[in-house]
């Protein structure tokens, strides 16, 4: 059984406050992820469920409005998969948590723990025009959907000339038809055919050429997700990594931050050999003198600390040898990530990000790339 893309997932540390004095890092942590994913233009955000029953769940986030403060309404209880409409304006989500979540500032909001995936999505779709609440505006697939099979992942058959208007880290959030009510990530839009994209994980029900979809952007809560096999540790925090670190004054003197992730194969059968991770691109490119480097443990499931998230120049956490420069692919020490029942707890990479701002660099909204390769059967 192949590896895939999909079996590749990054999950978040212990310990991702999202603040400068405290601790960062420790073990890897299953339920929570990091996203980079704006809202453009920026609006407000919405919340559903794809489990009609998830009536007590609840759900909060945190981000920066058009003006740049951070905004964090009120915690909202979900109406399964009724959406429930945000009043909050958003340039950029920092950070979301449902029911049993905690990070970047943000505590478990209480209620009853979700039995679906969960979405936290803006307001007005990428596809088709209008909102997530114009239930009778959708596009339709076409055949050719499907799950995963040899080297292939799971995929999914946009309308004609879909694929040309949709990016990587979007969600399809099925409607009708055939497999309503799914919620898959976009994690691929080349390499499978015309209008064909790659999804996170298997569909519960294979969509065909009756399932009607939006397109939206969005984070995902993968509360059902098992893939590559074994017991779904559902994801209840996600954050987006130095999200509220800043530069110095002009005047002043360059600040460095670290954050703390692990890269997972979770296939349950295959290893992934031969090993490499990098930092393969920041969209827009970083301010002049900016940087976003990459260490890696030289253990697998290292649990280390950083006492604080902002350190000195010097600094080299616990457990890594050295840092790169990025661009530039990384050999894991181990030589591989081995397989392991979803989530893989046997062989959490862990990774640290240290991110370089110099004295009075301007403000930057983008995100990073994070890209894993190898060989597998």
């Amino acid at each position: 059984m192949s590896v895939t893309p999909n079996n590749i997932m990054v999950y978040g540390s212990a310990n991702m406050p999202e603040a400068d004095a405290v601790a960062v890092g420790g073990v890897v942590d299953f339920t929570k992820r990091v996203a980079f994913y704006d809202i453009t233009p920026a609006g407000t955000v919405d919340w559903v469920s794809t489990s009609a029953s998830d009536t007590a769940a609840k759900g909060q986030v945190t981000g920066r409005d058009p003006t740049g403060i951070v905004q964090t309404p009120a915690a909202v209880t979900l109406n399964g998969q009724t959406v429930v409409t945000g009043a909050q304006t958003f340039e950029r989500i920092g950070a979301a948590v449902i029911t049993g979540g905690a990070i970047a500032g943000l505590v478990n909001p209480g209620g009853t723990a979700a039995v679906g995936d969960v979405a936290l999505m803006a307001h007005s779709c990428v596809l088709p025009t209008g909102t997530v609440t114009t239930d009778t505006t959708y596009h339709t697939a076409q055949t050719g959907s499907a799950n995963t099979a040899g080297t292939t992942p799971p995929l999914f058959h946009l309308a004609s000339g879909d694929g040309a208007s949709v990016s990587a880290g979007q969600l399809i959030w099925t409607r009708t038809g055939t497999g309503p009510n799914q919620l898959r990530m976009i994690i691929a839009t080349s390499g499978y055919g015309t209008d064909v994209v790659a999804v996170n994980r298997d569909w519960g029900t294979i969509p065909d050429n009756t399932t009607t979809y939006k397109i939206v952007q969005g984070i995902l809560f993968d509360v059902t997700n098992s893939a590559g096999g074994g017991t779904p540790t559902p994801v209840t925090a996600v954050t987006r990594c130095f999200w509220t670190s800043a530069a110095d004054v002009p005047t002043g003197s360059a600040r460095y931050f670290y954050e703390k992730v692990f890269v997972v194969n979770n296939n349950s059968a295959t290893a992934l050999t031969g090993a490499q991770i990098e930092i393969v691109s920041e969209t827009p490119t970083l301010p002049a003198g900016a940087l976003l480097d990459l260490g890696l443990c030289t253990a697998l499931n290292d649990t280390n600390t950083a006492s604080a998230r902002q350190q000195t120049s010097g600094f080299l956490p616990t457990g890594v040898s050295s840092f790169t420069t990025q661009p530039a692919f990384i050999n894991v020490p181990g030589g591989s990530l081995p397989s392991g029942n979803a989530p893989n707890s046997a062989g959490a990479q862990g990774c640290w990000m240290r991110l370089t701002l110099p004295a009075g660099t301007a403000a930057y909204k983008g995100s990073a790339d994070l890209r894993t390769q190898g060989t597998t059967t």
